[in-house]
């Protein structure tokens, strides 16, 4: 009986491992044919791959192109034959069937020459403001490049984090990296969007980063949100610091201080959205970004930060204010109390009064 017992034991055993390595060997036979490709029709496609993408970005591109079947292979592949850091930005067209090492050489080889066209989109800028200079620049007309930035089908997994409520000016404001670009001349209002949000991932959604952003409590969105009105809050990268603090405690001090208070949304309320509407602006919209009367952040960022104005909404100083005001040479003043913001207005308009200005600046 016992060596009956230990028979049928060994012949388990024995048929596990034969699983085992079946399993394996048809595993290693799937990576093989993925990587080596599959039969060529002759049929083509055209992909276009951003300028600074990441090999993440054009795996997923390549992916939903029909090309490969696994992005995270191809990844490891790239990153161990030399393919990271050496691809190219433009237009290819690829033989479906083909392997790795073919994608990986087509990808980094350098597109024919086509001329190409600088434009710089300044941090701070909004949407608007950067689809007139790509007009400017000759590039796609300003209601081509809203009408991008208003769509969410990129190949990018966070899009799905930006929210399409109707009450935003511009669904992809805040995401759309400000930078200088070089652009070919007929390039789509689509491609110069994608390029500017894979420069966006490739900036800011670092691993360290978005540990940090999962730790502040802030979704995505919000970050972006924040940042931008830091950006536009502040003189310069020093102060970016404070501001943010200012923010942050009033965040986080809600029933003492319900509303953020701050000038730049309304200006932005002034500048864009009020001219958009030809001064009849929905009053849901209004309410919206006015943060003298909602609380909290608004709907949507008014701007498009810089990585510095994102590194202080994540890392404010920490200060024990809920106000500032600035004077005309643009300097902070801060307070802790509302007696102490009083009394600080009044400095910063003895200042403005000793420059010739009258009142406070707002903008």
């Amino acid at each position: 009986m016992a060596n009956s017992k230990k028979s049928k034991k060994g012949r388990t055993g024995r048929i596990l491992l034969l699983l085992l390595a079946v399993m394996l060997v048809a595993g290693f036979l799937l990576v093989r044919g993925e990587i080596a490709g599959g039969r060529k029709t002759g049929e083509t496609v055209t992909v276009t791959i951003p300028q600074g993408s990441s090999t993440a970005v054009i795996a997923r591109e390549l992916k939903a192109s029909g090309l490969i079947g696994n992005p995270m292979l191809f990844r490891l592949y790239s990153r161990t034959h030399g393919g990271d850091g050496r691809y190219q930005y433009g237009s290819f067209t690829l033989e479906k069937g083909s392997s790795y090492a073919e994608l990986i050489e087509a990808l980094c080889s350098t597109v024919s020459y086509r001329e190409t066209v600088s434009v710089t989109l300044p941090e701070g800028y909004n949407a608007f403001q950067m689809a007139d200079a790509v007009q400017a620049a000759g590039l796609c007309s300003a209601e081509e490049y809203l009408q991008a930035a208003n769509r969410v089908d990129y190949p990018f997994d966070w899009i799905g984090e930006i929210s399409t409520d109707e009450r935003k000016m511009v669904v992809l404001d805040g995401f759309l990296y400000p930078d200088t670009y070089s652009f070919f001349t007929d390039a789509s209002a689509y491609d110069i969007v994608s390029t500017q949000l894979a420069n966006f991932e490739k900036k800011l959604l670092t691993e360290e980063n978005k540990q940090a952003l999962a730790e502040s409590g802030l979704t995505l969105e919000e970050w972006a949100i924040f940042a931008s009105i830091v950006q536009k809050e502040s003189a310069n990268v020093e102060e970016m610091y404070n501001v943010s603090s200012v923010f942050h405690n009033r965040l986080q001090d809600s029933a003492a201080y319900p509303m953020l208070q701050s000038c730049t949304t309304n200006n932005y309320i002034w500048d864009y959205i009020e001219p958009y509407y030809n001064d009849n602006v929905p009053q849901a919209v209004l309410d919206a970004y006015d943060t003298y009367g909602r609380q909290g952040l608004p709907v949507g960022a008014i701007a498009n930060a810089g990585t510095d104005a994102f590194d202080a909404a994540l890392h404010p100083n920490d200060t024990p204010y809920y106000f500032f005001v600035t004077d005309v040479e643009r300097t902070h003043y801060y307070g802790r109390t509302y007696q102490e913001h009083l009394a600080n207005i009044e400095k910063a308009k003895a200042v403005n009064a000793s420059r010739g200005y009258d009142g406070l600046i707002t903008r």
